[in-house]
């Protein structure tokens, strides 16, 4: 009596098949996982026409049938691993394991931004985001905006940021110009972008009035020759660099760290209450030349001035 050993050849066409795709994606550049997920129902194809092919054989012959259950876990198991990765491709999350293996961290410039104030201008609105900061004044008549950016993205892929307006706002209203710094995108899943290192200079001409609300980031001031008074609250650590021929007034209130250069501090009053951290909340006066125009610091952690 002869004796069929269901499995068998499936197997043996299984693992033939699997080599075949492993040469032809090394040799072609082929991804392998869309070739996979291509051809393995095959398998199941494979293994029940050797199953009904036997039983038909069965019937004509004297034969016995046995299933080789070696083989057939062995198909069994390409063929589930085929239906975990269409499961991952339906849910997305294989295009995530794609993204997050191919992609890459890098520096990008910011798209720059360039306009004039325009006539009737007298004061700028800043709102600075969530990230740090650089404002200079400028001699020119226009609001300059400028820096660099990182990113995790797929390689070759566009840059996540292509125009001014992914990430800044301008409007007009009447006198006033507002500008605010919009929140990078974040992208959900494997390929998180986190927390991007965005480092940006804003320049604002010096004849117009600043408000600037810091929104507890760290900022960076290089006020130069200024021709208006500006203002800042809510910052987190506030960097004032002066230059020799500075003409400022620096009052600073409600500010629990000054720094700067000895004897340049003068405390006009220690407020008696206290941050929730326990720091005593002090005021203080920095003058460079006759002060004519004012920088205004409120509710600032620290402010620390450096002057040549």
């Amino acid at each position: 009596m002869r004796t069929w050993r269901v499995g068998t050849i499936s197997m043996g066409i299984s693992l033939v098949g699997l080599g075949l795709v492993l040469l032809v994606s090394q040799i072609t550049d082929m991804n392998l996982t869309t070739i996979l997920l291509s051809w393995w129902p095959l398998l199941f194809i494979i293994l029940g026409a050797e199953i009904l092919f036997y039983i038909y054989f069965s019937r004509k012959e004297s034969s016995f049938v046995k299933y080789d259950i070696l083989s057939i876990l062995f198909v069994g198991l390409l063929g589930t691993t085929g239906i975990v990765l269409i499961l991952l491709t339906s849910s997305g999350l294989m295009d995530q394991v794609r993204a997050a293996v191919n992609s890459e961290e890098k520096t990008v410039n910011l798209p720059g931004f360039n306009q004039k104030a325009g006539k009737g201008i007298q004061r700028v609105v800043l709102d600075t985001g969530s990230y740090p900061l650089t404002i200079e004044s400028g001699k020119d008549e226009e609001v300059s905006v400028f820096g660099t950016y990182g990113e995790r993205v797929m390689e070759d892929a566009d840059a996540l940021l292509n125009k001014p307006e992914d990430y800044l706002l301008v409007e007009r209203n009447g006198d006033t110009l507002y500008i605010s710094f919009k929140d990078l995108p974040i992208q959900n899943g494997l390929l998180d972008s986190g927390t991007m290192n965005l480092k940006a200079t804003l320049i604002i001409p010096a004849e117009l009035a600043v408000e600037i609300d810091g929104q507890s980031t760290d900022l960076v001031l290089k006020p130069r020759k200024l021709l208006n008074d500006w203002s800042v609250k809510d910052s987190g650590s506030l960097s004032v660099f002066l230059q020799d021929n500075s003409d400022i007034k620096i009052d600073a209130r409600g500010v629990e760290e000054l720094e700067g250069p000895e004897n340049g501090w003068k405390m006009t009053e220690v407020k008696e209450e206290t941050s929730e951290e326990g720091f005593v909340k002090k005021n203080g006066i920095f003058n460079i030349g006759k002060g004519k125009h004012t920088l205004t610091v409120t509710d600032t952690f620290n402010v620390n001035v450096q002057y040549p």
